[in-house]
């Protein structure tokens, strides 16, 4: 059988939030659901923009809707740097999972999301025509996630693919 083409294969994401129990869950896909031969893996990790914003003015809007005065575009500017000095260590360490897929021979991209993961995540399965979606479980009580909210909970309510959600404590 000759070797699909990356339009041809399963396109899986993988959320990956830089704890250790991500780092447990893409070890855990690799070996129970990632097939070398028919899939090709996305690694996203989602930044919300709110979290290191530097300013109080700014929202989370594109950059040209914002330059309205030399004050708020020197904001903005400063915002971009914060938030690329900000998402390096993520860029990094989707680039050493990136590195064991190769090394696998594994056809895989990496993306980093910038807002909630729980609002980011099903917009970019929608987007990008994903197949199957696996994310992580912190294991919120009932009450927490009512009031905090759930990644997964959200996504399997919203994604248009379907969504592995694999609890830490099985992993």
């Amino acid at each position: 059988m000759s070797e699909l083409s990356i339009t041809e294969k399963r396109r899986l994401v993988i959320a990956y939030d830089g704890t250790e129990d991500a780092n447990k869950l893409f070890e855990w896909a690799l070996k129970n659901i990632v097939n070398q031969k028919t899939d090709h893996v996305i690694l996203v990790s989602a930044l919300p923009r709110t979290a290191h914003s530097g300013s109080k003015h700014l929202k989370d809007e594109h950059l040209p809707e914002i330059s309205t005065t030399p004050t708020r575009v020197n904001e903005a500017i400063e915002e971009v740097e914060k938030e690329t000095h900000h998402s390096k260590p993520a860029r990094d360490l989707l680039q050493a999972m990136a590195t064991q897929l190769k090394s696998a021979n594994i056809s895989s991209e990496q993306h980093i999301l910038w807002g909630e993961a729980k609002e980011v995540l099903p917009k970019y399965c929608q987007s990008h025509k994903v197949d199957l979606l696996i994310v992580g479980s912190r294991g919120l009580s009932t009450m927490k996630s009512v009031f905090l909210g759930s990644v997964s909970d959200k996504c399997v309510r919203e994604c248009p693919c379907p969504v592995l959600v694999v609890r830490n404590a099985t992993i």
